[in-house]
């Protein structure tokens, strides 16, 4: 019924963006040719916002999504003569060539066409979202998993959220908000982007970043309450220049290079909103770093011993406590926008 081969798509020389069934002008004969699906018995043409045609079936649309069901079951106007596009009537999509070509490629059994870039690929995903293709939602998705992608980069990362916030992606609009703490969140950074968000999408990733935020200070506030559990670890440093207050007799002290090590990361916290956020993969480092220069400027037996014994799971419970702190932030209110668009 159909086959896949070269025909020539040529841009219509009217450009209209509102979605309906009508006539458009003949195609200009100087526009350049594009490969794409030939399909013979085609009764419809999907023509993009870049004025990009693809002749497909009514039936496999409808089939494909309610959205297309429902407008084809509605009365149409009878398009003219003059408008009639190789005797075909054309509904006019907003979205572009590159998209539709990837959508269209998911309706039939041929090699689907899924972009390179992330971004893209995601928008393609939140097209079929918006036609409530289900079942194409389903193929992008897998194709999307096994794809490797190039690393996004801070401002990409930004702009593939406002895509998945607006495209009704919750689930890749949480693991894309939780990526954005890795980066500077200003207008400065995120000028090139901005026009991607809508209002609503923006003000709930600044409601969440700040959420995060103030869960990673409240879990330094916790490191310095050295008498519990896994603190209570540490014993009297040998080092006679540092400065220890006792925390009780049962648990020991507190090393004050640890102790100033905590305070450091929670003021920098505090004051990280609009910078990176701190990443729970990074303490273990942090830690060994301020541990050696202990080590080697003080020679401390006692600090290297509790170490010895119990570092390694310390540094752990640490990575553990931030990691939670972080992923324990309601994701369910970052999108509460959603349900408004």
């Amino acid at each position: 019924m159909f086959q896949q081969a070269e025909s020539t798509i040529l841009p219509l020389e009217e450009s209209q963006t509102a979605l309906s069934l009508a006539s458009l002008p003949n195609p200009s004969p100087t526009s350049p040719p594009l490969n794409h699906l030939d399909i013979s018995d085609a009764d419809v043409i999907i023509q993009s916002c870049d004025l990009v045609d693809f002749r497909v079936h009514r039936r496999t649309l409808a089939m494909s999504s309610p959205f297309f069901d429902d407008m084809f079951s509605l009365p149409q106007p009878q398009p003219s003569d003059k408008g009639i596009v190789d005797g075909l009537p054309v509904v006019r999509l907003p979205e572009d060539a590159e998209v539709l070509s990837g959508l269209i490629t998911m309706l039939y059994p041929i090699p689907s066409k899924l972009p390179n870039a992330y971004d893209k690929a995601l928008t393609l995903l939140a097209t079929s979202q918006k036609y409530d293709m289900v079942g194409v939602q389903s193929r992008i998705r897998g194709e999307i998993q096994t794809r490797m992608f190039p690393t996004l980069t801070g401002p990409k990362t930004f702009r593939s959220y406002a895509i998945a916030s607006s495209g009704q992606l919750p689930s890749e609009a949480e693991k894309l908000a939780r990526l954005t703490l890795e980066f500077p969140m200003t207008f400065e950074y995120l000028c090139d982007e901005l026009s991607s968000f809508k209002g609503w999408a923006l003000r709930d990733l600044v409601g969440f970043r700040k959420r995060c935020r103030d869960n990673i200070v409240s879990c330094f506030e916790s490191f310095l309450k050295l008498d519990q559990p896994p603190f209570n670890i540490w014993v009297l440093c040998t080092d006679g220049r540092y400065s220890y207050a006792f925390v009780s007799t049962a648990t020991g002290c507190s090393p004050s290079w640890l102790t100033q090590l905590f305070q450091k990361l929670l003021n920098e916290s505090r004051e990280a909103f609009s910078k990176p956020l701190f990443n729970p993969q990074s303490i273990r480092d942090l830690y060994l770093s301020a541990l050696k220069d202990h080590i080697s400027s003080y020679r401390c037996i006692a600090c290297t011993k509790v170490h010895a014994l119990d570092g390694e799971r310390f540094c752990k419970e640490l990575t553990d406590r931030l990691t939670v702190a972080l992923s324990e932030v309601c994701t369910s209110s970052i999108f509460g926008g959603m349900a408004r668009v």
